[in-house]
């Protein structure tokens, strides 16, 4: 076994224990015992522990029914505070530069709504399909539905605005205020990004052992 595979397996599992809401200090504990168990006796951690996938469902099964499920770290409400800021400020943000005035409508706000709720199902079809331990078909027909709803979804939202329509005018801002409020939306999805990252860091068990994000 390489050091390269072994990094690479680390890497892999982090990422569908993450995927899992498995909590940091528990991922601290996981890593710290694949590591150890590998610099003794030099086995590949996949014929040890079963694939990053397999490994990581086992771990999230001990830790009870609170973890386990993907779709909940889509679906819980800081993460969608977190995308709508986002995608609310990128929205201004390109508005403003179009034009000298930002004209909110109806239609507009509902398109935003609508392509918020496809990105969801796009992140869920991914946390899906990196998680997926029954087959490689299906992890590739997950990872082939989520690529072709990430690449529909800007459409269909545009559909759903022009559907409802432009009318009523909500609300009407220069240029100015519609880059400010962008940056406040932008700066409040920074600040929450930076509280979860360290609010859940890895943290290795080992003395002078290294944490992660």
């Amino acid at each position: 076994m390489t050091a390269e595979s072994s990094t690479k397996y680390r890497d892999e599992l982090v990422f569908a224990l993450r995927m899992r809401e498995v909590p940091g200090d528990r991922i601290g504990d996981v890593l710290a015992e694949v590591d150890s168990y590998v610099a003794e006796t030099g086995q590949d951690p996949v014929e040890a522990f079963g694939t990053p996938g397999e490994y990581a469902a086992r771990v999230a099964e001990e830790l009870g029914a609170s973890v386990g499920y993907p779709r909940r770290a889509v679906l819980r409400p800081g993460v969608l505070l977190v995308a709508a800021l986002a995608l609310c400020g990128a929205e201004l943000l390109v508005s403003a530069a179009a034009a000298s005035e930002v004209v909110l409508t109806t239609g507009g706000i509902v398109g935003v709504v609508a392509l918020l709720a496809l990105l969801a199902v796009v992140l869920l079809l991914v946390m899906r399909a990196a998680t997926e331990t029954h087959g490689t078909a299906r992890r590739l027909w997950l990872w082939l539905g989520s690529l072709a709803m990430l690449v529909l979804a800007p459409f269909a939202a545009n559909a759903v605005e022009r559907l409802v329509g432009a009318e009523p005018v909500l609300l009407t801002m220069p240029r100015w205020s519609a880059l400010t409020l962008a940056a406040v939306f932008l700066l409040a999805m920074v600040v929450l990004l930076v509280r979860g990252i360290r609010g859940n860091r890895i943290v290795d068990p080992r003395p002078g052992g290294p944490g992660l994000p």
